[in-house]
C-alpha cells in the first residue's frame, strides 16, 4: 500500500509535472460543499394537536439569512412524507434578518396575512408554533423572534395572535 502511495506522488515528477501540495486547511466557506439536514415541524390535528417532524436535506449556505429563509421556504411548502399543515397554501416571506444578538426578524408577505387572517384562529396558532419549533431546532443560536408584514410591526400576523413584540425562541 505504501509503494502505491509514492508512486502516486512521484509519478507526476517523472512526468516532468509537480506533485499536488496537500491541503491542510479547511475551505474559507462550506457554501456549495453538499447539503445539511434541517427538521420540519407540522402540526396534524384539530384540537389536540399531534406534531410531525420531517427532514429536508438543504444545501449548505453561507448567509445565516439565507440558511433561514431556505428552511422557512420549504416549511411552507407543505408536508411530503408525513400528515399535517404549518401554514396554508401561499404564504411566503417578503425578507429575513439574522442580527448578531440573536434575534431573527421575519417579514411576511401580505397574503400571507391574508391568508391567515381567514384561515382562523387555530391556523395561526399551528403556523406560530409550527415557526418557532422548527425556528428553535434548527438555529439554537437565535434567541427571539420579530413579525414583520410588507415591512411592518402589526399587532398579528393574521388578526389572532399577538405579535407586535419579540417572540423568544428559547424552551
Amino acid at each position: 500500500m505504501k509503494r502505491a502511495v509514492w508512486l502516486f506522488l512521484l509519478l507526476p515528477l517523472a512526468c516532468g509535472r509537480q506533485a499536488p501540495e496537500p491541503v491542510d486547511e479547511a475551505p474559507e466557506t462550506w457554501a456549495g460543499y453538499g447539503n445539511q439536514v434541517r427538521v420540519l415541524y407540522f402540526a396534524e390535528g384539530a384540537v389536540e394537536l399531534n406534531w410531525r417532524e420531517e427532514a429536508r436535506a438543504l444545501e449548505i449556505l453561507e448567509d445565516p439569512s439565507a440558511r433561514v429563509e431556505a428552511t422557512l421556504r420549504e416549511l411552507f411548502e407543505g408536508p411530503r412524507e408525513v400528515e399535517g399543515r404549518a401554514f396554508p397554501l401561499g404564504c411566503g416571506l417578503e425578507q429575513v434578518f439574522v442580527e448578531s444578538d440573536g434575534t431573527v426578524t421575519l417579514d411576511f408577505t401580505e397574503a400571507t396575512a391574508q391568508r391567515l387572517s381567514r384561515a382562523g384562529s387555530l391556523e395561526e396558532r399551528v403556523a406560530m408554533a409550527s415557526l418557532a419549533r422548527t425556528l428553535r431546532v434548527n438555529f439554537p443560536e437565535l434567541r427571539q423572534l420579530r413579525i414583520l408584514v410588507a415591512g411592518e410591526i402589526r399587532e398579528s400576523l393574521g388578526g389572532h395572535l399577538r405579535a407586535d413584540n419579540l417572540i423568544p425562541l428559547e424552551d
